[in-house]
């Protein structure tokens, strides 16, 4: 058996790779399978062009599709005692964090604008796993 690195865009509902988090509110991101991912991180960057981003980002998971994508949805949860992606990310850097594969099949990611995260403030997600083949 083979390993084989693969690099998915993390995205909206609609297909959007700007995950665009305007003020405090929360968005969601498509499901994505993690069947076969053996090792994986998550690469991501927030940006704001009138002030400093304040998101929170978690990793939810399932074993079923959403009902809606892009909506919450109470078959989706974020692992217990895991910690999240990023309470407080407040700086425009690129950042690249191992995440433990999930026991389910689906994941997707929780992303909130804490108070006073800017309403132009845009989040870019890529998830790179390694897989068996």
């Amino acid at each position: 058996m083979g390993k084989f690195m693969g690099v998915d865009g993390v995205t909206l509902a609609n297909g959007s790779t700007n995950l665009a988090v305007a003020g405090a509110v929360t968005i969601y991101t498509k499901a994505m399978r993690v069947t076969k991912a053996e090792y994986m991180s998550v690469t991501y960057q927030a940006v704001s062009a009138s002030g400093a981003p304040d998101v929170k980002i978690e990793m939810q998971q399932a074993s079923v599709m959403p009902t809606t994508e892009g909506s919450a949805d109470a078959n989706w949860v974020e692992g217990e005692n895991v910690a999240d992606i990023e309470a407080n990310l407040i700086t425009e850097t690129v950042h690249n964090k191992a995440i433990n594969p999930p026991v389910l099949p689906f994941i997707r990611f929780k992303i909130t604008g804490n108070a006073g995260n800017p309403v132009d403030t845009v989040v870019t997600m890529k998830l790179n796993k390694q897989e068996d083949f």
